[in-house]
């Protein structure tokens, strides 16, 4: 069965959507915003939030290229020019950390995060975090998914710039992982796009077809920097059933995706709309609803006389017609009728009843007698 369990919520097909709404670094270092974002998320009706975590030495190397740790930007998100002088800006203190989950806890929310790096994921499992998250930038770095994997807990994964060979070799890292520790490590994949923000053409949301196809038994979800939530829900048609989206309770905030994330409002919208998407999805099976049959017969036609008619005349294609209510004989058996004699007087208006022809529904029928 494709499921996925995370903090006791079960995650599948027959479940509504698993929304988690990414506070990331949008709390800006600000241990008080992170808690109001985590307050506004549980009201809105997210199933979890979920950080990021970054022990900056250990995730960015020396250099000035983009993606390194003294690459300088204006980025007016950033809290300080230098990137890694900017990431260190965003990070909490393990008692920060600790504080942060117990008030998740207290709220009543999940709460994970996204480990960069080894030793932030051993500070997180430290915590007894429930759940981990593999950033699209670590789709490929088989050494953390090795580690984190030890941790036996479930492990989202973002596929962003990923080949379906890494996809691949992420599934053999963890089945290898699973063999190594004896049990087996539950893990979703995430259809992503690494662009910030992604406009709707890069989302690419027929890969979760792709995905599903080749691993049937592996829940698959998405995760959007998507500025809007319209594409998640024919993600959800799809087959996704787990929902990343970035969120903050104001997009003017510095931090790091403010800009394009989810908003309470925008949030709470796109919790109804998936949950509408849900129920509007309903069965495969076409047959009549028992909701269907009164506005059915209301809008269907049945076969009426459309002139008097005496015992014994032979009926022509202009003596019947369809009218509504179809509360009567339909008209798809208009041509059974058709050159049969009847056996007694009709009036216009009336309803042709098999009676008007000496027959029953059940009866074998000779057109022309």
């Amino acid at each position: 069965m494709r499921e996925l369990i995370i903090d006791g919520t079960r995650i599948g097909d027959d479940r509504p959507a698993y929304v988690i709404a990414e506070i990331g670094h949008n709390h800006g270092g600000n241990l008080a915003r992170a808690k109001s974002m985590v307050l506004t998320a549980k009201a809105m009706g997210a199933s979890a939030v979920k950080f990021q975590t970054r022990y900056p030495d250990h995730t960015y190397a020396r250099g000035t290229e983009p993606g390194a740790f003294d690459f300088v930007s204006d980025n007016p998100q950033w809290m300080d020019p230098v990137y890694g002088r900017h990431r260190w800006a965003l990070e909490f203190s393990e008692s920060e950390w600790q504080e942060l989950f117990d008030y998740c806890r207290k709220t009543g929310i999940t709460a994970f995060s996204t480990p960069f790096d080894h030793r932030s994921a051993d500070m997180l499992n430290r915590l007894d975090v429930p759940a981990f998250k593999i950033a699209s930038g670590d789709a490929t770095n088989t050494p953390l998914i090795r580690h984190v994997a030890a941790f036996g807990k479930p492990m989202l994964i973002s596929t962003g710039g990923c080949s379906m060979g890494d996809i691949y070799r992420i599934e053999d890292q963890i089945a290898n992982s699973s063999m190594l520790h004896g049990y087996r490590i539950p893990y979703a994949i995430l259809q992503c796009s690494c662009v910030y923000p992604a406009p709707s053409d890069t989302l690419n949301l027929r890969v979760i077809e792709t995905y599903r196809k080749a691993f049937p038994d592996i829940v698959i979800g998405l995760s959007s920097h998507n500025p809007n939530w319209y594409g998640s829900l024919a993600a959800y048609a799809l087959g996704a059933r787990i929902f990343e989206h970035h969120y903050t309770n104001d997009r003017s905030w510095k931090g790091t995706d403010n800009s394009f994330s989810l908003t309470p409002k925008s949030l709470v919208e796109f919790i109804s709309a998936l949950e509408s998407v849900r129920h509007a999805m309903g069965s495969p099976n076409k047959q009549v609803l028992d909701q269907e049959h009164m506005p059915a017969q209301e809008r269907r036609k049945k076969l009426v006389w459309t002139r008097d008619l005496a015992a014994g005349e032979r009926i022509g294609e202009l003596d019947i017609m369809a009218k509504c209510p179809g509360n009567g004989v339909p008209p798809y058996l208009t041509d059974l009728f058709t050159g049969m004699k009847l056996v007694k007087d009709v009036k216009a208006e009336e309803d042709v009843v098999w009676e008007d022809v000496g027959k029953s529904v059940d009866d074998d029928w000779d057109a022309g007698e």
